[in-house]
């Protein structure tokens, strides 16, 4: 047998081999329901719903941030109130969980890239500043994710320029988006490597067995009562008939708000907590806040994004749940030193809500998301009074 033979037979080989490889993986992942609706499907849906989004004809006004902004923003409430003092918007609440400014940063592209395509603009754009989102801790821990967030969230020329730049990671974000699906193998080693040694959960504190059986059966009782009260509901990471909010208090039963006081109270006690504080600061960095200057970056463009496409940008800090979360002196100066970088780089003026009169430490579902119907209700009242100007 010639030399060429061998080699054609061994590349043969090999190319069928990686081929089986490639074909189990997808099987595998298919069959765990890992695909891009499954690893950010909020934010799949949300951009889908861009199209209908730039043609309603009434004003548009856009809540843009992190998983604190949808708990926070409370879209069809804004509305109902506006309505009620003469403006007439529609408003979207485009906060997802779990994206860093990074990721955020191209996720704006593609929202300003929709609105300038059909030749239209925001009349109210709310960008979320989110200093725990944006610490070197929260960059490490988002790296397992990197890639596969990142071939979800850009275009192939972006992908290209990347490629430019670093040749063999450009070829892989090109595997990556085509052939496995956008999982990459960081993030299919790092879902496996939980499940043999799963992250030790922070439980230090203990709530008894008789309120921790309260709260499974509230919990299980909401879940019924929103089975009844919304027969009809969809189920979705973002819905559009919610324009990406929840339910509203007017929608609700005085009974289901009602077990809401009552779930609360179970869900929200010291040692509830002390255990979520103790995960944000090991997550997050919540309270010492070393900032990743990379992500200030992206932050600042994703300001610069939406400049394009609105006739108004604010920006700001949402309501800080500071009776449990206590950043430090020096963490409070390297904040105002990243805020004094984005206001020059934006010239905007950015608006600081943490501690604002209107948002008690009642108001919180953990040590940083507002509740709903208390929490989202209020600070919704807020922006409305600060914004409503705006609206003319």
């Amino acid at each position: 047998m010639t030399s060429r033979k061998i080699y054609r037979k061994t590349l043969l080989a090999i190319g069928l081999c990686m081929l089986c490889a490639l074909g189990i993986i997808q099987l595998i992942l298919n069959a765990m329901g890992a695909n891009s609706q499954g690893v950010l499907g909020r934010v799949t849906e949300a951009r889908a719903a861009l199209p209908a989004i730039v043609k309603e004809p009434k004003d548009l006004v856009m809540f843009f941030g992190s998983s604190m902004t949808r708990a926070g923003f409370s879209p069809r409430q804004f509305d109902r109130d506006a309505a009620a003092v003469g403006k007439s918007v529609t408003s979207y609440n485009y906060g997802f969980g779990g994206l860093n400014p990074y990721f955020q940063d191209f996720l704006s592209r593609r929202i300003s890239e929709e609105f300038i395509a059909s030749d239209r603009k925001l009349k109210l754009t709310m960008i979320e500043f989110n200093p725990f989102q944006t610490t070197k801790t929260r960059w490490q821990r988002a790296q397992p994710v990197l890639d596969s967030f990142l071939t979800l969230l850009a275009t192939d020329h972006e992908l290209l320029e990347i490629g430019k730049n670093d040749l063999t990671r450009g070829i892989r974000l090109f595997n990556i988006k085509y052939l496995r699906g956008n999982i990459s193998a960081e993030m299919i080693t790092s879902f496996f490597g939980r499940g043999m040694f799963p992250p030790q959960a922070h439980q230090t504190y203990k709530d008894d067995q008789q309120t921790i059986d309260e709260r499974r059966r509230l919990g299980q009782l909401l879940s019924a009562k929103f089975d009844e009260e919304y027969p009809n509901h969809k189920n979705a990471a973002w819905s559009s008939p919610w324009q990406g909010g929840g339910t509203i208090p007017e929608e609700r039963s005085a009974e289901t708000l009602a077990i809401f006081n009552d779930y609360y109270a179970v869900t929200q006690t010291d040692n509830a907590m002390k255990n979520d504080r103790l995960s944000r600061i090991r997550s997050a960095d919540i309270e010492e806040l070393n900032f990743e200057p990379l992500l200030v970056e992206h932050f600042i463009n994703i300001i610069k994004n939406f400049q394009k496409i609105s006739q108004h940008v604010e920006v700001m800090m949402l309501p800080k749940n500071s009776r449990w979360i206590h950043t430090t002196p020096a963490a409070e100066a390297r904040l105002a030193k990243v805020v004094k970088q984005i206001e020059l780089a934006t010239g905007l003026k950015m608006k600081n809500h943490q501690n604002i009169d209107e948002i008690t430490s009642d108001m919180y579902r953990d040590t940083t998301h507002l509740s709903r119907y208390r929490g989202d209700v209020a600070y919704t009242n807020y922006l409305l009074k600060a914004y409503a100007p705006l609206l003319e």
